[in-house]
């Protein structure tokens, strides 16, 4: 027990030494994550910054960092410079509708640039992101007829539903974040015809008009983010290649520039793999997020750049949770 107690504390104290290293040669920059900025009534993976909130951090950020553009992090990144000290990258994946709506006068408003990583297999539709799609189906629909349910090994006793949605919910949501796309369409299909269809207009994604409008910005980068949105380590080679390759020539074709920067949907070092930076690498993307705890540096692989989540923090939580990043390891 004492010896491992011993390796223990010679662990942290090695990551400790890495860490100050890392940001004393290499700089010091957080990427931190956004999904949505929003006042929504359920938020069950807490994807959501209420516009208020969303504003103070900003502010904040503004008067306290040096707010760095994707751009300028790749350019660090590939010259080996060291990037500047209390640097931020502010990023938001998936395309929800309100980053362009709700996001955007609040960055423009403080002068803020920021990349925008986008799943397109949603754009310009009524659809919603399949994780929102099993909140509605699952959590907010009415109990339905059917007693059970079974498609692509996904199995669903409906029986005690009422008594345990949120149980089957999370059950329900590892299993199709690794199911392939069409087939997890397909399941989504059959439980709409099982607990009904009405989409909400608070959850879509852009449209393509909102898109172009929204790349305009000066302070807007727009990355890919696959088209469907899976785990891309559960997919073979191809199927990884045709989900990036896709999301990237829709979004080239839609706003007439090139797409340079790319990120990982979920992003946990178990959503990737050899295959995926293999593809990132072909196609030539700048940079490319990750999701895993980390300050960025000089050193830092170009294509696993860490983030950190950002949930619907008051402004002193914020302020906590940026001094708890920094010294993340």
């Amino acid at each position: 027990m004492a010896l491992n107690k011993f390796k223990s504390a010679v662990k942290q104290q090695m990551l400790k030494a890495r860490h100050y290293y890392d940001a004393r040669l290499g700089g010091s920059c957080l990427m931190l994550l956004y999904h949505r900025v929003a006042d929504l009534q359920t938020d069950p993976q807490q994807l959501a910054v209420h516009p208020q909130l969303f504003n103070e951090q900003m502010l904040f950020l503004k008067l306290n960092y040096n707010v760095l553009s994707i751009d300028e992090v790749a350019w660090h990144l590939n010259t080996k410079t060291k990037l500047p000290d209390k640097s931020v990258v502010i990023s938001f994946d998936d395309g929800y509708a309100d980053n362009y709506l709700e996001a955007l006068p609040i960055l423009e408003l403080h002068h803020l640039p920021a990349v925008f990583y986008i799943a397109t297999a949603t754009l310009d539709t009524n659809a919603e992101f399949w994780w929102d799609e099993m909140e509605r189906l699952l959590l907010l629909s009415k109990l339905p007829d059917t007693a059970q349910f079974e498609m692509h090994g996904l199995k669903l006793d409906l029986n005690d539903f009422e008594i345990n949605r949120y149980k089957k919910y999370e059950t329900v949501l590892p299993i199709l974040r690794k199911t392939a796309p069409e087939q997890r369409q397909e399941i989504i299909n059959a439980l709409q015809q099982i607990f009904g269809n009405k989409t909400r207009a608070t959850h879509r994604a852009l449209t393509h008009y909102e898109l172009r409008q929204f790349a305009k910005s000066k302070y807007v980068t727009i990355g890919a983010h696959t088209h469907n949105h899976p785990s891309l380590a559960a997919l073979d080679y191809n199927l990884q290649l045709l989900e990036v390759e896709i999301s990237k020539k829709i979004l080239e074709d839609l706003l007439k520039q090139r797409i340079q920067h790319f990120s990982y949907p979920f992003g946990t070092k178990q959503d990737y793999n050899t295959n995926t930076l293999t593809i990132c690498n072909q196609l030539q993307f700048k940079s490319v997020a990750a999701n895993y705890p980390y300050i960025i540096h000089k050193n830092s692989d170009i294509f696993q750049l860490p983030r950190f989540l950002v949930r619907n923090w008051q402004l002193t939580a914020f302020k906590q949770q940026l001094h708890f990043f920094t010294t993340c390891r």
